[in-house]
């Protein structure tokens, strides 16, 4: 079971456009946290237990199942409107049974559909009962002809039977799980109690949908319903063969299940943050933690499903063989010649490097992977002499340096650990292997090699150590930002909505100060606050609360200078703030938005979050969001809220931009536009680059670009005083990606 996305739609005001646009929002770290602190939690890590108990009690009565087959050989044969009460468990204790009266709200090929009558006509209606049933009989978001039921089946294996009827029960109630306005919530869960003959048992093929909090009269929270009725048949099926199997591996198969059914790949994030953890550990329990292993598992498990397809799933439910044990057989089995060392070792590598070009097993076929976060270091220098690092059981440790020089690097390593360099130039990726004892030197680096990335690889099931001491040529001062092109407008947020950036720690540096793109003058007050990592909310212990960002000069005229000339500046030095761990910068929305000051955005070709994010206090449910536009569902809203950071005694400021990360074209600006508009693209590495535009019959009309260009932002002019009025489309192809962006001409 797992933690949720919640979307709702929001009334975004794009400035340069004089334009409503619907957009998306969707909770920070991939889980709905309100004001209060609620979040989604999964019902296996409350029942972990008695799961045990029940796999003592199977062992124990290999006849249970036989008995249950002989006590009931016909089908229920429910219709539309029949009534049962059916059993569910207060997840509070995990051992009490109690009777939901509920009724057959929906008979589907593979599925009967029950809604608890107290909730009927106000948490659930026909239109959510006919969208689960349709959704697991008839098509899912990966496959309009093929239901969750047949593509869990084809990918896993069959369910049990031990009701004799071949339809599976899906009980939409109000699982009690002591949630009370805060804290955490169970979504859905499967029970192997159901089963057996035990005392509380169902004696059915039958899981459980939340319906209360989780909201499924909203399109976003019926998404999540629906992907757990995906998450949840898989738990069944796997019961079906080998109900010991690891919560790891199980766990993992149901994260892989919503992936193959067409849903989106679970908090990629809260994985990215945490490499360095033991990679079978689960802390069931621990319902803030256990949704890092729930990510752990999920990236793991798609990786598998990239590179040996979900083929390789049915052998490895199917093997009494668990854990590790149970992927080396199915390896094996399905003519794999790796070792699972061999695998984890290119699985971490994947999460660095993602890049299939170098080599298809150090990449995903799955679109949007995070890379791994590790420790980015702006200026060369770490040591762990004296106190070597611990890399945890088939772990991996990740180092990045971006800026500086002459770097150097020397790593005493454990047989086990494997250690890496990526050297990242302006046109591709290089691995180059490392000996423990042996200095790595790049005299490159910052030149040839603006990035180079460590990695410390564990291919072992214990412990190892690692010694590191990298040195190098600093530098003074580093600008720190994540929106790549010029702003193209502003949102619509609320008075009271609060804005923030959350930016990456940065070793060894201190804060020197912030600076806020801002549309009218006025103040927006605000501060620096530590990233809190233990609620998921972003805001943790003020560092600089509060403080006003302030600016005087009038708003710019639109189309909008280039560059952004409105910008308030806060300089803390004052306040010796420690920036080597991740901080956020939020300031928040005073009086209307169409009188007061707002913090200008861009978009940025990304469909999860990506450091901004914004609280909605208007919002049917108050939390925090990340922002996306409708029209472009691959795209979301980045603040132009960026950092300076230093190094050493030095006050001298020099900053130095980091290059874009991706290749990507921005809308042109403004748009509609008269005569003249402003084309902007980023480039990550030096490459061949064409930029042109073409007429709705795909005429070309102008050529932009046609040359190579090194890694950077650019901007250019189109001047379209001789075209007539309509419709055009902007082209750019450049290192194997292809954008269009559908831009109007107006006169």
């Amino acid at each position: 079971m797992r933690a949720r996305i919640l979307s709702v739609v929001l009334s975004v005001l794009c400035a340069v456009l004089g334009l409503r646009a619907q957009d998306r929002s969707t909770a920070y770290h991939a889980t709905a946290v309100s004001e209060n602190g609620s979040y989604g939690i999964h019902g296996s890590d409350l029942l972990w237990k008695q799961e045990a108990e029940m796999r003592q009690y199977i062992a124990a009565h290999p006849e249970s199942d036989l008995r249950m087959q002989l006590k009931k050989q016909a089908a229920w044969g429910f219709t539309v409107g029949s009534a049962k009460s059916w059993y569910a468990t207060d997840l509070t204790t995990g051992t009490t049974q109690y009777l939901v009266p509920s009724t057959c709200r929906a008979v589907g090929t593979n599925c009967y559909v029950f809604a608890e009558n107290a909730l009927w006509g106000t948490r659930i209606n026909q239109a959510i009962v006919d969208s689960v049933r349709n959704v697991f009989d008839l098509r899912t978001p990966a496959n309009s002809s093929k239901g969750i039921y047949q593509t869990d089946v084809d990918a896993f294996g069959t369910p049990p039977d031990v009701d004799g009827d071949p339809r599976i029960i899906i009980l939409i109630l109000d699982i009690k799980d002591g949630y009370a306005g805060s804290g955490g919530y169970v979504e859905g869960y499967f029970y192997s109690l159901n089963e057996t003959t035990r005392s509380g048992s169902n004696q059915a093929e039958i899981y459980y949908l939340d319906a209360n909090p989780l909201d499924l009269t909203t399109a976003s929270g019926l998404q999540g319903g629906l992907s757990t009725t995906a998450h949840e048949f898989q738990h069944m099926i796997h019961y079906n063969y080998d109900p010991n199997e690891v919560p790891f591996i199980n766990e993992g198969c149901s994260l892989v299940a919503e992936v193959n059914a067409g849903y989106a790949l679970y908090s990629q994030s809260l994985f990215a943050n945490e490499t360095n953890h033991s990679l079978f550990d689960w802390r069931s329990g621990d319902n803030t933690n256990v949704l890092k292993d729930y990510s752990r598992a999920a990236r793991f498990m798609t990786y598998v499903r990239d590179q040996f397809g979900m083929g390789f799933f049915k052998t490895l439910v199917a093997s009494n063989a668990t854990g590790q044990n149970g992927v080396t057989l199915s390896m094996q089995q399905a003519g794999v010649t790796l070792s699972f060392s061999d695998l984890v070792q290119n699985f971490e590598i994947a999460n660095i490097v993602n890049d299939r070009t170098i080599n298809t097993k150090y990449g995903y076929v799955y679109p949007t992977i995070v890379k791994a976060a590790g420790t980015t270091f702006m200026s060369p220098g770490y040591t762990s002499a004296g106190d070597p690092d611990i890399i945890q059981p088939y772990g991996a440790m990740y180092m990045k340096f971006k800026a500086g020089s002459n770097l150097k690097a020397l790593f005493t390593a454990d047989p086990n650990l494997v250690v890496k360099a990526l050297e990242i130039t302006a046109s591709s990726q290089k691995l180059v292997d490392i000996t423990s004892g042996v200095q790595f030197a790049e005299p490159g680096f910052g030149s040839t090699y603006p990035e180079i990335d460590f990695m410390i690889i564990n291919r072992d099931a214990s412990q190892h150590s690692v010694t590191s001491v990298i040195t190098g040529t600093g530098v003074s001062a580093v600008e720190l930002k994540y929106e790549i092109f010029e702003p193209s407008g502003y949102l619509s947020n609320a008075e009271n909505d609060t804005t923030c950036v959350t930016f990456d720690g940065v070793s060894g540096a201190r804060l020197d100060s912030v600076k806020i793109a801002l549309r009218r003058p006025g103040s927006m007050t605000g501060g620096i606050w530590s990233l809190n990592t233990t609620t998921r909310r972003p805001l943790g212990t003020p560092l600089a609360v509060p403080m006003t960002a302030t600016s005087t000069m009038a708003a710019p005229p639109v189309p909008y200078p280039v560059p952004w000339p409105s910008w308030a500046t806060l300089d803390v030095r004052s306040k010796n703030i420690d920036a080597s761990n991740p901080f956020v910068v939020a300031v928040r929305n005073e009086g209307v938005y169409t009188a007061a000051p707002r913090v200008m955005v861009s978009k940025y070709a990304s469909s999860s979050s990506y450091h901004s994010f914004t609280f909605q206090s208007t919002n049917a449910t108050p939390d925090w969001y990340y922002l996306s536009a409708t029209a472009e569902p691959d795209s979301i809203w980045l603040y132009h809220i960026r950092a300076y950071v230093s190094f050493g005694p030095t006050d001298v400021r020099k900053p130095m931009e980091l290059m874009p990360s991706t290749t990507a074209l921005a809308q042109n600006y403004p748009n509609p536009f008269n005569p003249s508009t402003t084309l902007q693209f980023s480039l990550a590495a030096r490459q061949f680059v064409s930029l042109k535009i073409y007429d709705v019959l795909g005429k070309e009309v102008a050529a932009i670009v046609n040359d190579e260009l090194p890694a950077g932002t650019y901007s250019r002019t189109w001047n379209a005083s001789a075209m007539p009025s309509g419709v055009y489309f902007s082209t750019l192809k450049a290192g194997g990606v292809t954008e269009t962006k559908r831009i109007v001409l107006t006169k």
